[in-house]
């Protein structure tokens, strides 16, 4: 993860609390801000970092994310109340995981589930995957309070109207009846059984895509492997997790107190001293090194690397998949020492 200083284009106003914001990337930096449909970029602003998915296609050669104001939120509502046009921003190259394969020759449904801004890392994959595969079918069930906070409602009406056979939006809103009474109100267990009897046939569907809340997440990505989806074509992603670091090694107590650590980053091999109380981001940050980091909770990959060795204990997440565990992979964030002597390098991910 690297971050330059970019200037901001455009923003347009999505909703009474959303906008879209547009940065301005010099064509020297471009191929460095190549980026896969679902993937994120990290801003950051006084010191907080925050993660804003892309939302528009890759073929578009265009960087734009999509942010929501959040009560309390310091960074989301300086950059919705705040932020204008020429100013400038770090901001760092795209990262994630949270993208699917692409098969443009041939005929697949995908299925995409999603509340709020969630939507916009699936505006990324939707765009793209009609731009690139002819004979997709794409269902969006996307929840709202009401017709007046859908993010991205014109965009996707343009999308509805220009591939009407290969797009499918199901709205859902929470604070506004409508005549369908499946669509009124939160997608939970019961609303996803109901979906699977009247609108898909799950035995169709190739991919799923989930993206909102933690509680919407964990419950459809268990519902949609129950259904006969497996783990590999589920896909999900969040940024704001309710696990604590802190507490998720309380039932790893044994290991060193502290260790010696080799780091190795953007070419550079760094010494620090380890102390397991503490996260290797934390520590190396003290250090003064550049650690690639921004939510800290093992959600978002960005601090993902391998344990070249020795080895760590690895905490709760939803990133590492069982490939790579085997592969040495960790998240620096969520990992404690397990023995004395210790290498990790960010460069081989």
């Amino acid at each position: 993860m690297k971050f330059n200083l970019l200037t901001v284009k455009e923003i347009v106003k999505l909703t009474a609390d959303a906008v879209q914001i547009t940065f301005d990337v010099p064509e020297d930096l471009q191929d460095q801000y190549d980026f896969l449909p679902g993937q994120y970029i990290t801003l950051n602003i006084n010191g907080e970092r925050r993660d804003y998915s892309l939302c528009v296609s890759p073929h578009d050669k265009k960087w734009s994310i999509g942010v929501k104001a959040q009560p309390n939120g310091k960074v989301s509502n300086y950059l919705f109340n705040e932020l204008k046009v020429g100013d400038q921003l770090e901001v760092s190259t795209p990262s994630g995981r949270f993208t699917i394969p692409t098969k443009p020759n041939e005929k697949r449904t995908l299925l995409a589930f999603t509340a709020g801004s969630g939507i916009t890392p699936i505006m990324s994959m939707l765009e793209f995957t009609l731009q690139t595969e002819e004979w997709v079918n794409f269902h969006i069930f996307y929840v709202n309070r009401d017709e007046n906070s859908i993010m991205f409602k014109e965009r996707l009406t343009e999308l509805k109207q220009k591939y009407p056979n290969n797009v499918f939006i199901h709205h859902f809103y929470t604070r506004q009846d409508q005549e369908n009474f499946i669509y009124n109100g939160r997608i939970d267990e019961k609303k996803f059984d109901l979906i699977l009897n009247q609108i898909i046939d799950i035995n169709e569907v190739d991919e799923a895509m989930i993206c909102g809340p933690e509680e919407m997440i964990l419950t459809l990505a268990k519902k949609i492997n129950e259904a006969g989806i497996i783990e590999k074509h589920i896909h999900f992603e969040m940024f704001n997790p309710s696990i604590k670091t802190e507490d998720i090694f309380t039932k790893h107590d044994e290991g060193p107190q502290t260790v010696q650590v080799t780091v190795t980053l953007d070419g550079e091999t760094s010494e620090v001293t380890w102390d397991r109380g503490k996260n290797l981001i934390d520590t190396m940050l003290d250090a003064g090194i550049d650690a690639p980091y921004s939510c800290k909770g093992g959600v978002c990959s960005s601090c993902m690397c391998k344990v070249t060795e020795g080895e760590v204990h690895i905490g709760d997440n939803y990133v590492l998949t069982d490939s790579d565990y085997e592969e040495g992979m960790t998240l620096a964030c969520i990992s404690r020492p397990k023995s004395a002597t210790l290498s990790i390098d960010f460069d081989e991910i």
